[in-house]
């Protein structure tokens, strides 16, 4: 599903590097433009990637500033079409071809090799002409000012093929994953900042590696937000800026879906539990055991009828599944479609720019106390307290 669907996946990039001192417009739909994507239809093409507008995914023109360039936003789609072949097809059609060569050379008991892998892309070729591509859509918004990026994927494959063609496109950048320190170091003062430094025993500047390296991070995170709910500490407030309003209130919590890993004798182990909790004893018990919760279902709550859900990676902090609250449109037939797909733009990008707000501030308020010398003596009491569930 893409960026503004009312649940969407997403991962967070930084980006580096310096633009263009006359980039405007103009200058962003001619990148766009030199990859945009191309159609596979009419072809008998495997796959085509490229840039397509957010708002229609048949067009890769990039001509109206306003379907493209939105108050400060960058907004596109990345399109790939692949053609996908059963085996099961591939393989009759060979056969076929293997049959009309041994008629027409009786001297052959078998096909040789070579003409096995002609025949081989001969087949795929004549099936990939009557096959049509399907198509996949990646949504991309890009926060100019800031140099934040949101992409609707966590799919390791969409990812790799976007960065690609986000350098192919803006070669002078650099797209670095958010990492979970990452976002840390955004959200802590310079005292705190010198503690965060040292306990990171990564050296290294790899994204990846720093994420391997660092998995106490989510996991602390997730364990005392359970240890918040079940002292029904559910109570915060807001601390970081965002279009809500400082101190507002808010709640949060660990809610019904939880992702426990931990090491076994054959090696890594994963214990999943679904469902409506009282006491969360069974994971209680598993965290006295060594396992740590690598990933959540969050709740985050204003009202009754505010409230944003998300299933939280401990280790990338990406967001999976991240449900916004409804947005109702009164929609007459008469209006511009232009003009409502912009205003759904902007309703959306509100809501998921209120939900990160609100993520910001709690994990703010985590690090406040895992940064501080008493977070040892806190520990202590969450692990006593989990062995008395």
């Amino acid at each position: 599903m893409g960026l503004l669907a009312p649940s969407a996946s997403f991962c967070h990039f930084q980006i580096t590097g310096d633009l263009p001192a006359d980039f405007s417009f103009a200058l962003l739909a001619q990148r766009l433009q030199k990859q945009a994507f191309r159609s596979i239809e009419q072809s008998s093409e495997e796959y085509s990637c490229g840039w397509v507008e957010m708002d229609d995914y048949d067009c890769a023109d990039f001509c109206v500033e306003g379907h493209v360039w939105r108050e400060g936003r960058v907004s596109f789609t990345l399109r790939e079409d692949r053609r996908k072949l059963p085996a099961s097809l591939l393989k009759r059609e060979i056969t076929r071809l293997s049959r009309q060569f041994l008629a027409a050379h009786p001297s052959f008991k078998r096909v040789p090799k070579s003409e096995r892998e002609a025949m081989r892309d001969q087949a795929s070729q004549l099936l990939f002409s009557r096959t049509l591509p399907v198509p996949a859509f990646t949504d991309v918004v890009w926060e100019v000012e800031s140099n934040r990026l949101r992409l609707a994927s966590l799919s390791q494959k969409r990812i790799d093929c976007f960065q690609g063609l986000f350098h192919q496109s803006f070669p002078e950048l650099r797209l670095q994953l958010l990492t979970p320190l990452a976002r840390a170091r955004q959200l802590t003062s310079a005292e705190q900042l010198e503690t965060l430094a040292a306990l990171n025993p990564s050296t290294s500047p790899n994204a990846l590696e720093e994420i391997a390296a660092n998995r106490w991070l989510g996991e602390d995170f997730l364990g005392w937000l359970l240890y918040r709910g079940l002292n029904s500490a559910a109570d915060y407030q807001v601390s970081t800026p965002g279009p809500l309003l400082q101190g507002q209130p808010f709640h949060a919590w660990l809610d019904q879906r939880l992702l426990l890993t931990g090491q076994g004798q054959e090696g890594e182990q994963k214990i999943a539990v679904a469902g409506p909790q009282d006491q969360y004893s069974e994971v209680c018990t598993a965290l006295t055991q060594g396992k740590q919760i690598a990933e959540a279902r969050l709740l985050l709550q204003l009202n009754e009828d505010q409230a944003w859900k998300l299933t939280l990676k401990g280790e990338t902090f990406s967001f999976g599944a991240f449900r916004t609250p409804m947005h109702k449109s009164d929609t007459d037939p008469q209006d511009d479609p232009a003009l409502e797909a912009e205003a759904a733009f902007y309703a959306k990008m509100a809501v998921i720019d209120e939900g990160e707000q609100l993520f910001n501030s709690l994990l703010k308020e985590f690090l406040a106390l895992r940064l501080d010398p008493s977070w040892a003596q806190l520990q202590g009491q969450m692990a006593m307290f989990f062995r008395t569930v």
